[in-house]
């Protein structure tokens, strides 16, 4: 069995290593830098966003096996106020691109997929 865990800091030593690939472009490449600090605005709230959710998924588990009955939530208005806080910090300023701050949101929560298949292949064998 794969733990969320696992999953979880795979998908962030990759979000770190594509974060690491946009400062060097941001540094590197000057024509490109709207587009590589739309990318590392979007990736870091992607990021925040992905293991706020894994933290209250890991809550909820821990609930569904106790026996009182607690409330919780899976803290939705929070990652979507951290992601509008990164589309509004993109339109505010003009030299962060808008569309590479999209696609950084959610690249991160793309990234899960494949992460978690490979987990599981490497699990298996």
């Amino acid at each position: 069995m794969i733990s969320l865990s696992s999953i979880v800091n795979a998908v962030t030593r990759l979000a770190f290593f594509l974060l690491a690939f946009a400062f060097m472009g941001w540094a590197l490449l000057p024509e490109y830098r709207p587009v590589s600090l739309g990318f590392i605005i979007g990736i870091s709230a992607g990021l925040f966003n992905f293991r706020y959710l894994s933290v209250k998924v890991k809550q909820v588990s821990e609930i569904a096996v106790e026996t009182q009955s607690k409330r919780i939530n899976f803290g939705f208005l929070t990652r979507i106020c951290i992601t509008i806080l990164a589309i509004m910090f993109a339109i505010r300023f003009d030299s962060v691109s808008i569309w590479a701050t999209v696609a950084g949101l959610f690249l991160v929560q793309v990234l899960a997929v494949p992460v978690s298949i490979i987990e599981s292949i490497r699990k298996k064998v």
